[in-house]
């Protein structure tokens, strides 16, 4: 809809057009079960051998890092895995690497004045790039890719319990750590995610973890003598096994492996996003859960997510552990000292109930905060591209112009005006029947188009009995043709007992019915005042006379589509007992983009005792064309 709406720009009366969003049902679905269809080719993981993409001084103005077609990494790759270190920074700060262009205040490490050290980084590719800035002073950064994401051939991710599978005192010599088979790593792994920890340090150095037998120049993490420290590493493995050693003395390594890629259709894609925070907060020594589902626009069926860590104000050395929810492992993610920020990039599996998934976070001494910002998800096969759309008059009646491998999908039943119907219906429904499913989401929902338009001899009604249907009980009273509220209520009612009853529906009360109240369509507004003083009365009288007309078709599972802004212009505040109370919310952020479309998954409810269902914003089709996408926020 946030488009040219639907269909806003031919209805009379039309205001200024503005993106708004459906509003999902108030209906319970049951959890999606295990994954039961293959993996989509979107969102692949393809593992290379370690390499310097990129060195160069970097000061507090954003540089930009070419990256696609170097290093291995295709141009049609939608996000690279690379190790960010830091050297000799002038000043304390910290680094932010973020998809070009985009400048989101998030910290990928923290440094001290003339501190090296390391993080790794998953990075949204934008343009084939990412950027790079530092907080203050300037200071020396290299890039070393290790893998990319791309639509097409590749491996999927595995996520498992945090395990340890390696712990062992190490030199300069390379030691070999096989990793197929243990820790849940299967023997036909490509690639494995490790929390690589280095402590009993003997001297300065860094660690280097690579494929088996290879030793390129890279470091995955400098450290100084008698320190101790982390960082995720995802390595490739050539015959099962990764190598790892350190530049000078002898240091104890652990590794606790996070998860593992295969080329399986098994497992799950990755879905890269702006990077959103997702909490900020205190942790402690009590695990204290984290959820992401909706507040961070990580989606119900989602496996895992990628996540930087930062633990800052810690009153104690310790460490931090981030962990799948109700699970406790013994590992570290990160490893810090009184008083000092570090962070650390985590790969954790999400554990919960599809609109409560989330992780899990504590301290093992004091108190610290904790700030968790997470750049993408893992979706299970069973969930297609875990994006749902929505469609109608703008896409025509030919399949070729509709989304594919959607998880749900939405489907107008009006045309360009709420008391037409939709000549492509029969089309767009097979289209939405065809869904994958796998989320909280009905596979197919309908909405339609709410307005509360001037008198008008050939619709406006003049009686509380609906044409060839029921008379409605009407709590503004009865309805003589007047342009009030009685009748306002009941054009709503009679438009909704309508659209279940005459527009080629089938079981209507087998779908999920959404009202698309926006500020485009035809409502009485503030100019309107002098002549109808409770102008906003009489256009919450016909949104009620809806919910009211399609119970009396039958239809139970009713939400709304607007946001804060356009519904309250239109309805104002909603009195208690009114039908609108409750009802679930679809919400729209426009053309503001999928990171805000996934934030307002906590914020963004516009009608009283209501939650945010779903939310949607105008994207970009790969047939170069604008689409109304969906997010599932449960």
């Amino acid at each position: 809809m946030t488009r040219p709406l639907h269909r806003t720009a031919f209805i009379a009366l039309a205001t200024a057009l503005v993106a708004v969003v459906l509003v999902t049902l108030g209906l319970v679905v049951s959890p999606p079960t295990p994954a039961h269809a293959a993996a989509p080719s979107t969102g692949r993981y393809v593992p290379v051998d370690t390499t310097r993409v990129w060195s160069g001084s970097v000061g507090t103005a954003p540089k930009v890092v070419p990256i696609a077609g170097r290093a291995g990494v295709p141009a049609a790759a939608t996000a690279v895995v690379v190790n960010v270190e830091v050297g000799s920074p002038t000043a304390a700060g910290y680094v932010r690497v973020t998809p070009a262009g985009v400048d989101a205040s998030v910290a990928t490490q923290e440094f001290s004045a003339g501190q090296t050290i390391s993080n790794l980084a998953t990075v949204k590719l934008a343009k084939g790039g990412v950027q790079v800035k530092l907080s203050a002073g300037s200071g020396t950064v290299f890039m070393d890719v290790s893998g990319y994401y791309v639509d097409g051939a590749g491996a999927t991710y595995t996520p498992v319990d945090a395990a340890r599978v390696f712990r062992q005192q190490v030199g300069t010599t390379p030691v070999r750590v096989p990793l197929a088979g243990t820790g849940g790593v299967p023997a036909g792994a490509t690639a494995v995610a490790v929390n690589t920890q280095v402590e009993a340090t003997t001297a300065n150095g860094y660690v280097r973890v690579t494929p088996a037998g290879q030793d390129p120049q890279v470091a995955s993490q400098v450290f100084t003598r008698g320190t101790a420290v982390s960082n995720l590493v995802i390595v490739k493995l050539v015959g099962g096994a990764a190598q790892v050693r350190v530049s000078s003395g002898t240091a104890t390594v652990s590794m606790d492996v996070s998860g593992y890629y295969t080329n399986s259709d098994s497992g799950s894609v990755f879905v890269p996003i702006d990077t959103t925070r997702a909490y900020a907060g205190p942790v402690g020594t009590t695990p204290r859960t984290v959820r992401l589902t909706g507040t961070a626009g990580v989606p119900g069926t989602a496996t895992a997510v990628v996540a930087n860590a930062e633990t800052e104000r810690t009153t104690a050395a310790g460490y931090l552990r981030v962990t799948p929810a109700g699970t406790d492992a013994q590992v570290a993610t990160q490893v810090f000292g009184a008083g000092r920020a570090i962070s650390n990039l985590v790969m954790a599996k999400v554990t919960g109930s599809t609109a409560n998934r989330g992780v899990q976070a504590k301290v093992s001494a004091g108190t610290a905060t904790l700030d968790l910002d997470v750049a993408g998800y893992f979706m299970d096969g069973s969930s297609g591209s875990g994006i749902g759309a929505d469609v109608s008059w703008p896409q025509g009646c030919s399949a070729a112009g509709y989304p594919a491998n959607v998880p749900f999908a939405i489907v107008g039943v009006n045309w360009k005006l709420g008391n037409e119907t939709n000549p492509c219906l029969a089309q767009q429904l097979a289209w939405a029947a065809s869904s994958t499913g796998g989320t909280a989401q009905a596979k197919t929902q309908l909405y339609v188009l709410a307005a509360n338009p001037s008198y008008n001899a050939a619709v406006w009604p003049r009686s509380n009995t609906v044409a060839e249907g029921p008379t409605a009980s009407n709590p503004y009273g009865t309805c003589t043709g007047k342009f009030n509220a009685a009748c306002s209520f009941m054009y709503g009612y009679t438009r909704a007992y309508e659209d279940a009853t005459i527009r080629n529906v089938p079981n209507p009360s087998s779908f999920r019915w959404w009202l698309d109240v926006e500020t485009g369509l035809s409502w009485l507004t503030a100019k309107d005042a002098a002549k109808y003083p409770d102008y906003r009365t009489q256009n919450r009288a016909d949104i009620e006379g809806m919910v009211a007309g399609f119970k009396a078709a039958g239809v139970s599972n009713v939400g709304v589509y607007s946001n804060k802004y356009q519904f309250n212009l239109i309805a104002g505040a909603i009195p208690a007992g009114s039908p609108l109370r409750g009802l679930p919310n679809w919400a729209t952020s426009g053309r503001d983009g999928a990171a805000a479309a996934q934030r307002q998954c906590a914020g963004g409810a516009f009608t009283p005792e209501s939650t945010v269902q779903m939310t949607q914003w105008v994207g970009v089709s790969p047939k170069g064309v604008e689409q109304d996408y969906d997010f599932s926020c449960v």
